[in-house]
């Protein structure tokens, strides 16, 4: 009859409650029996990474399970409205609860920037938008009790202002410089072949990027000929949004062929357009076919990953934010 008293009265005070961060607790006692107590909290909501088409969120949720019994099953939902305005549902039954344990299982969502530009319908003149996120959680009981309460219910009402972007990416200014006399000597010393008139593979070196199909005095996968080349990765923003790029990772490739990766911190931070250059250099052994015949083309397809730390105002977040880039589109060759 214990048993029952403790379980019944968890049926009974199980209330929806509406919070920030904690969760509902049940009283500590009735009618003298003390009542275990399972939690759920949410220790965590915060915008954890950001995509030139999209921004996820993430979620820590804490549950605590009283009991001495695994806890099989427990389901979150979730709908979102941005600007007061239903975006959509979610669910998972992802979380698992260990016996006389607290898990904290972080969940993600991800809102794309597309998907909420057709519900808001002056979203270019917005810089942010306001997300509101009804969570419920639902804790699973034990099978002896379940006749008399299957679940506890916890509500929770969540707030985030998310960046309002609508981004457009180019690479402008794609630039060779063509190898000296000087470069060519010493790449042909290095491979050891001296025996190579080296003003006639400066020639081909030269007319390989001028678009040309030159007669092929070596195989330029043959020489460690460092190139240098410049290009500009050019974001523009038809939004409000003020973005600041503190510095750009990246991964460069031309025809699905890797070219150049590093980082720059050569940056133009103008409203509504930003300019990231690189400077960087390559070796003639990444002159492959595919390479070749861009420059052949005069065009190309590029593909262009990485990240930058990026800052928006602080009411959406306070520190950096890491701009996920995962890009591809034409290439025009100079």
């Amino acid at each position: 009859m214990k048993n029952l008293k403790i379980f019944f009265t968890i049926s009974l005070f199980v209330i929806m409650a509406s919070t920030n961060i904690s969760a509902f607790e049940l009283p500590d006692s009735f009618s003298g029996y003390k009542i275990p107590k399972p939690t759920a909290e949410i220790v965590n909501f915060d915008i954890d990474s950001i995509s030139l088409t999209d921004v996820t969120l993430l979620f820590d949720v804490e549950i605590t399970n009283p009991y001495p019994v695994k806890l099989s099953l427990s389901t979150v939902e979730s709908t979102f409205f941005v600007e007061n305005k239903q975006f959509f549902k979610t669910s998972t039954d992802k979380l698992k609860i260990k016996a006389k344990g607290k898990e904290t299982t972080r969940l993600f969502v991800s809102l794309k920037y597309a998907d909420m530009a057709k519900i808001v319908k002056d979203y270019k003149n917005k810089d942010s938008l306001e997300c509101v996120v009804d969570m419920v959680v639902v804790l699973p009981l034990p099978k002896s009790v379940s006749k008399l309460a299957k679940d506890v219910t916890f509500k929770f009402k969540l707030k985030k202002e998310v960046p309002a972007i609508k981004p457009e990416i180019n690479i402008a200014n794609f630039t060779v410089v063509k190898p000296s006399l000087a470069d060519i000597e010493e790449a042909l010393k290095k491979a050891r072949k001296n025996n190579l008139n080296a003003d006639a593979v400066k020639n081909m070196f030269g007319a390989i990027l001028d678009g040309k199909n030159p007669a092929k005095v070596i195989d330029p996968a043959d020489l460690d000929l460092k190139l240098k080349v410049n290009f500009d990765v050019v974001m523009k923003n038809s939004t409000k949004a003020a973005i600041f790029f503190n510095d750009l990772k990246y991964d460069f490739k031309v025809n699905n062929s890797k070219l150049v990766d590093g980082s720059t911190k050569d940056i133009q931070n103008k409203a509504g357009e930003y300019i990231l250059s690189i400077s960087n250099e390559f070796s003639s052994k990444a002159l492959g076919a595919s390479i070749l015949k861009a420059f052949n083309e005069g065009k190309g397809d590029f593909a262009l990953t990485g990240y930058s730390m990026v800052k928006f105002p602080d009411k959406i977040k306070k520190t950096p934010l890491k701009l996920n880039f995962d890009e591809k589109g034409a290439l025009s060759i100079k």
